[in-house]
């Protein structure tokens, strides 16, 4: 995500959900939750405020080259070549899919030391993203990245997996190409309610919707802004896809008790909900450089403490 005021972001990152910075690089900050080396950038940009690419792992740098020809054929636009010296990883090749949005495939993701206790997320679980050609981007996760089908809500939604978790991406039928919400596994309604009353308390802030579940993926839910604007989800209990687990994919009806159990629709603040796409350039990013600046940060200092 690019963000124009870097530690503001960070800062909200770590007191509200309890993330680690585990190194700060340039004007990038690479934050975790777990003893994976990051699972969210924030990249400082006063220029550009939005969200920059979506992360997924492959299995090694043979998978990594053989991806090209796949990813073009299936109407992705390779973004130069395979660079490496990124910190936390070994290398990466980005692509941007046919509906605007930016991939980066990346393997040699390296491991930290866990995290002081605190109370945070388990891992980063998905991302929604917005379209207004839904069907050639469902045919580029498909076809270009390997996704499976999840779920379909009707002619507005479509949820996809790459592992055992009931969806990585989802997609929504929408005016235009944007960010949707990017979402954090925690382990239930309680810890839910837990980083709810710290975005009260400490921000001021409430929830846009939620806490509830879903019906595709069968997951609890709640949403709420970042510091930036950036829709952030919570989810807990997600069903598990086949052979790990029994879920059966679906077509759904396009009714609201569809992706709102509980409950009511979702309210009009997160319909209208998106992030902008910052428009990438070929080759190499900018912000991805390998030397660490001196304020880099280790896990388990006090800077980073996670919140009670």
């Amino acid at each position: 995500m690019r963000v124009p005021d870097l530690d503001a972001a960070v800062e909200f990152q770590t007191e509200i959900l309890g993330l680690v910075e585990t190194v700060r690089v340039g004007g990038v900050s690479y934050l975790t939750c777990n003893e994976r080396h990051h699972e969210l950038l924030l990249i400082e940009d006063r220029e550009q405020c939005g969200y920059d690419h979506i992360g997924l792992e492959v299995a090694d740098a043979p998978e990594l080259e053989s991806a090209k020809s796949r990813l073009e054929k299936a109407g992705g636009r390779v973004l130069g070549g395979v660079y490496d010296g990124e910190p936390g990883i070994d290398r990466a090749l980005r692509v941007q899919s046919p509906s605007g949005h930016v991939f980066k495939l990346f393997t040699g993701m390296k491991t930290v030391p866990a995290p002081p206790p605190g109370d945070r997320p388990i891992k980063f679980e998905h991302v929604s993203v917005k379209s207004n050609r839904p069907k050639p981007l469902e045919r580029f996760l498909a076809d270009g990245l390997g996704m499976r089908f999840s779920d379909r809500m009707g002619p507005f939604a479509s949820w996809w997996h790459c592992d055992s978790d009931h969806h990585g991406m989802a997609v929504v039928l929408a005016p235009k190409a944007e960010f949707s919400h990017y979402a954090w596994t925690v382990e239930d309604l309680n810890q839910m309610g837990r980083i709810a009353d710290r975005l009260k308390q400490q921000r001021d802030q409430k929830l846009i919707w939620g806490p509830s579940r879903h019906g595709p993926g069968n997951n609890l839910f709640t949403y709420f802004n970042d510091h930036d604007g950036a829709m952030i989800e919570l989810c807990a209990d997600m069903a598990v896809m086949p052979p790990q687990g029994d879920y059966v994919a679906r077509k759904w009806p396009n009714s609201p008790t569809t992706i709102n159990q509980w409950g009511s629709p979702p309210p009009l603040r997160f319909l209208r909900a998106g992030f902008p796409i910052v428009e990438p350039s070929p080759g190499r990013p900018s912000w991805a450089n390998s030397a660490e600046s001196p304020r880099a940060v280790l896990a388990g200092s006090k800077r980073q403490q996670a919140p009670d």
